[in-house]
């Protein structure tokens, strides 16, 4: 039996390969089974079910019981971990594993499709943990974090709130767009172009609450070392400098960590808030866009603006 502050792991005495999660109160919490213990390619598949998806600690115990029974006699170097994706994405993450796919709805649990994702770390992660993927920028205002599956309901409660408000200045969306499966699936999504590095996406937090949205996407290394800047703010906060915030905070972190050139965003050519938070963020207009964005039924046009790196 394994066991830490609060968790308890052992063997269930019916299987080979199954065992059971217990928390300090020996009430079951979970179950993993070891699926696939390949030795030849040094790797080991684990089904985990945990019935307290948003307990970070007890799950991070968890994980962290598996893999030093896992890594311990050095016979395996990688760990693959398959999970309902509505589990605690952040436990995961802080021990060093990355997502390493998404399978859709490919697990069937009280009369619902949900979606599975699989979780991999290797041994030399493990035993010397890299800073947290998780990226959080702070002004005196407003905290703007990476977006992962975890903030599906708070994604869908914005959008919501602002059904009205955003349609005014994004792509038209299907009802299907309102549930919290398929803003899981964004997430998961952006969350995979994040750690491939081809986009990123923020919310914008005021005293926890998610007030706005800023997207880095189009992340071109190379020769261009460019990206787009987009983003979106609740009705209830416009005009209050937060926007403004936010794009600075994005436009010092693309210089200053993801070493890029040059930022390009566009705003309708009638979003005249949305242009004046542009400019007094220091870039500048580049011209119009024609027919740029399919918005409520009709191609809009644009103004583009953008920022260079002087550094």
């Amino acid at each position: 039996m394994l066991e830490r502050q609060g968790v308890t792991v052992s063997r269930n005495v019916n299987s080979e390969t199954e065992y059971v999660i217990k928390d300090r109160d020996k009430i079951n919490i979970g179950r993993f089974e070891i699926v696939n213990l390949d030795k030849q390619n040094k790797k080991c598949d684990v089904n985990l079910k945990f019935y307290r998806n948003d307990e970070y600690e007890l799950l991070k115990e968890t994980l962290n019981l598996i893999l030093k029974a896992t890594f311990k006699n050095g016979i395996i170097n990688k760990v693959n971990i398959f999970a309902i994706d509505i589990i605690c994405l952040s436990s995961f993450l802080d021990l060093g594993f990355v997502l390493e796919g998404v399978f859709y709805n490919n697990i069937y649990s009280q009369g619902v499709h949900n979606n599975e994702i699989s979780m991999g770390i290797c041994r030399e992660d493990y035993n010397n943990p890299k800073k947290n993927t998780f990226v959080e920028l702070y002004s005196h205002d407003i905290m703007m974090k990476l977006l992962t599956p975890e903030d599906a309901e708070k994604l869908l409660n914005y959008y919501v709130l602002n059904k009205e408000h955003l349609s005014s200045f994004e792509p038209s969306r299907d009802v299907s767009f309102y549930s919290i499966d398929i803003q899981r699936n964004i997430l998961n999504d952006s969350y995979r172009q994040f750690l491939s590095g081809t986009a990123m996406d923020f919310g914008i937090f005021k005293a926890d609450k998610l007030i706005g949205k800023l997207r880095i996407s189009n992340i071109v290394e190379g020769i261009f070392k460019s990206a787009v800047l987009g983003y979106s703010i609740d009705k209830e906060h416009q005009g209050n400098g937060y926007m403004k915030e936010s794009v600075k905070l994005a436009t010092e972190y693309a210089f200053e960590e993801l070493n890029l050139h040059r930022l390009e965003a566009s705003a309708l050519t009638k979003n005249i808030k949305s242009q004046r938070v542009l400019l007094s963020c220091g870039f500048k207009e580049l011209g119009l866009n024609e027919k740029y964005l399919f918005i409520n039924g009709k191609w809009r046009d644009h103004k583009t603006y953008y920022i260079i790196n002087r550094k």
